[in-house]
């Protein structure tokens, strides 16, 4: 079963640096759009998921990890001593 085609359209320059491209990675130039397309899509999803991630930092109060060096410290320290109680402690 074949694929159905159309017709593209490319400025005369763009199309001479995609056939580069491909003569360079020994493919063709679908094989390279298809590429791109995929990477474009991974990347809508990361930062769609950056953005959910994001929102819900702001909604549960955001990240208050202290204005000074050693305000951040001790909270990255208070806060690996909880999840090793809760997670680890229980294996020694």
């Amino acid at each position: 079963m074949s694929a159905s085609t159309v017709p593209l359209q490319l400025p005369a320059g763009l199309y001479a640096e995609l056939q580069s491209l491909a003569q360079e990675e020994q493919t063709d130039p679908v094989a390279i759009l298809s590429r791109l397309i995929t990477a474009a899509r991974l990347r809508r999803a990361w930062l769609g998921d950056l953005a959910a991630l994001r929102e819900q930092i702001a909604q549960e109060g955001g990240l208050q990890v202290g204005a000074t060096k050693q305000e951040v410290v001790e909270t990255l320290r208070r806060t690996r001593r909880e999840i090793f109680g809760a997670e680890y402690a229980h294996l020694y």
